[in-house]
């Protein structure tokens, strides 16, 4: 008959679980294979499922006031896609205005010599090594080389002009994807439970509720950090008076979801609309003062308060998981860096649990208990010995001082 533990299940030892590591590294063979081969469909699916933690919440809302789940579904996405267009009608026509006029401010720049100079003098004067960057491209064998690369660049980029629109249209999936994800959640959560043995049934359900309690958690809470730290930025920004402000900002503060990386795409993007606009090295400086001081706000208060309080990850961990990523899968792998080991730490600490109720991990501390209780036996078996020792001595003293005979 199999020992039980505490809680009342089987006790199993530690060879019953090496088992399921052949099991689980062939699941890990099979994503991988699949996010190298099928990154097309990916990228759609995981925006979809990042938009159905957002949402659904919305779509529970609309359901506990007595909405069926497809008609809570349609309604929410309805309301996501007017709020999105409305958006885009207030944002784009300023954009384009912006975009317009600092293209020709772009091409008066470089048609005029005379406006030209002083600005590469006063980049010139802020560092001996950007002097000599421009001393370089003064050389016309240097120009040369330049040409050379910008050809071979814009030769590459029209061979993958076809893959990006085919990216493009891969994205029209999503409301698809997403219409699904949000109105047969609980029906393919029970297909799936359905799927598993009976005694391992409960221990699954717990294992996906917190990892999908911690995929939902990074979510709400990595939107939550880029509207405020977009925010900031756009204050920033329009006290700078840097051209599109309020797009520049909020589009720096959505590019968080990139770690480290879209902070430099926000950056560069920010510069480079100061540098068309004509602005002075005190704009540059200021803008690079703002992008600290955001970023030293969002890694100091926003992230620890709102998601190192339920990830618990240690920044070094973050930062090797996303250089990982980032050398195996490029972009897609540094935007999946920290949601992956987030779940890897939930299925550790799940590991951890059921090695702990293991008969060799129990077994192990039982021993340990049973020799301190032997030893502890042993020491107090010594002192009432020795106490008994001194106890009798002191009778013996007591009747040779009164004169007592000893009896035989």
């Amino acid at each position: 008959m199999p020992k039980t533990t505490q809680t009342g299940g089987p006790q199993q030892s530690p060879i019953y679980w090496m088992r399921w590591i052949p099991a689980a590294l062939g699941i890990l063979v099979l994503l991988t294979v699949l996010l190298v081969s099928g990154q097309i469909i990916l990228v759609p699916l995981l925006i979809s499922l990042a938009l159905a933690y957002l949402l659904s919440p919305v779509v529970d809302m609309f359901e506990r006031r007595g909405w069926s789940r497809s008609s809570s579904v349609l309604l929410t996405l309805t309301a996501a896609t007017v709020a999105f267009i409305l958006i885009l009608i207030f944002i784009l026509p300023s954009f384009w205005e912006q975009l317009t006029k600092s293209y020709n401010q772009a091409k008066e720049l470089v048609s005029d010599p005379s406006r030209v100079e002083p600005l590469i003098n006063r980049i010139k004067a802020t560092s001996p090594q950007i002097a000599k960057l421009f001393e370089r491209l003064q050389d016309p064998q240097e120009l040369e080389r330049i040409r050379g690369y910008a050809f071979g660049w814009l030769q590459s980029g029209l061979f993958r002009l076809v893959d990006v629109t085919a990216s493009i249209l891969d994205l029209l999936l999503i409301p698809f994807f997403l219409y699904y994800l949000l109105a047969d959640y609980a029906a393919m959560r029970e297909r799936i439970e359905r799927l598993i043995p009976p005694r391992f049934r409960s221990i699954a359900t717990d294992l996906l509720g917190k990892i999908n309690h911690v995929l939902s958690s990074y979510v709400r809470s990595q939107l939550l950090i880029a509207l405020v730290m977009g925010m900031l930025y756009t204050v920033g920004f329009l006290g700078l008076r840097v051209p599109l402000a309020l797009t520049l900002g909020m589009l720096s503060g959505l590019l968080n979801f990139v770690p480290y990386l879209g902070t430099l795409i926000g950056m560069g993007l920010s510069l480079a609309f100061v540098a068309l606009d004509g602005a002075g090295i005190g704009r540059f400086i200021g803008v690079i003062a703002v992008f600290i001081i955001v970023q030293s706000v969002e890694g100091y208060y926003l992230t620890p308060r709102l998601l190192g309080s339920r990830l618990n990850m240690h920044p070094l961990w973050v930062l090797v998981a996303i250089m990982i990523g980032g050398n195996l899968f490029g972009l897609l792998g540094i935007i999946l860096a920290v949601p992956v080991i987030a779940v890897a730490k939930v299925l550790l600490a799940f590991l951890e649990d059921l090695y702990q109720e293991t008969d060799f991990y129990r077994h192990s501390n039982l021993s340990i208990i049973a020799d301190s209780q032997k030893l502890i036996t042993q020491d107090t078996d010594i002192e009432h010995s020795r106490r008994a020792i001194i106890t009798t001595s002191e009778i013996r003293s007591r009747i040779k001082d009164k004169n007592i005979p000893p009896s035989d």
